[in-house]
């Protein structure tokens, strides 16, 4: 009997002190107010071949996410045929459009250079459009990349007449 009172005592201690240091961890090191933060409610992507065929025009890859409060980040890199340069963007701004499908993408140049001139830290934006998947859909589209010291941010662009060009190969994904 005393052996039970012994194995039943140590099961009560052992569920005491298991709910007593229980608590929701669900990544250690961030807390969860953090991982509310966090929560991706927009991602573009893009990736593949630039709006030309090869040879005049290089590639185009792009990844931009926003978060639940607003918070964007990512990054795009252009490529310009011909030997012209390119550009990569730190992604800040970030604006679903149309029904959904639609994005422009905003940010600053870290590095990049046209023509043999350096446009670091001057403004880009750019457009796409995920015009779904399968044999079935149409081209997914992007614009060019437009940059200068007087582009302004994303929202500056809602209304804006983006020319749009169909990729040949690769993909846009707008969620």
């Amino acid at each position: 009997m005393q052996t039970f009172q012994k194995f039943f005592g140590i099961i009560l201690l052992s569920f005491a002190l298991f709910s007593a240091c229980q608590e929701n961890v669900s990544d250690p090191g961030i807390n969860n107010s953090d991982q509310t933060l966090s929560k991706i409610v927009h991602h573009v992507s893009v990736g593949g071949c630039d709006i030309f065929p090869p040879g005049v025009d290089r590639n185009f890859s792009l990844v931009a996410n926003m978060n639940h409060n607003g918070e964007v980040s990512g990054q795009w890199q252009d490529g310009f045929g011909g030997g012209q340069g390119s550009i990569h963007v730190a992604v800040d701004c970030l604006e679903i459009v149309g029904s959904g499908n639609e994005a422009i993408i905003g940010g600053v140049i870290t590095h990049g250079t046209l023509n043999g001139v350096d446009v670091s830290g001057q403004r880009a934006v750019t457009k796409v459009v995920d015009n779904g998947q399968g044999s079935n859909a149409d081209p997914d589209q992007i614009s060019y990349s437009y940059f200068s010291t007087t582009i302004g941010s994303c929202d500056d662009y809602l209304t804006a007449n983006f020319p749009l060009f169909d990729i040949q190969c690769g993909q846009v994904k707008v969620k």
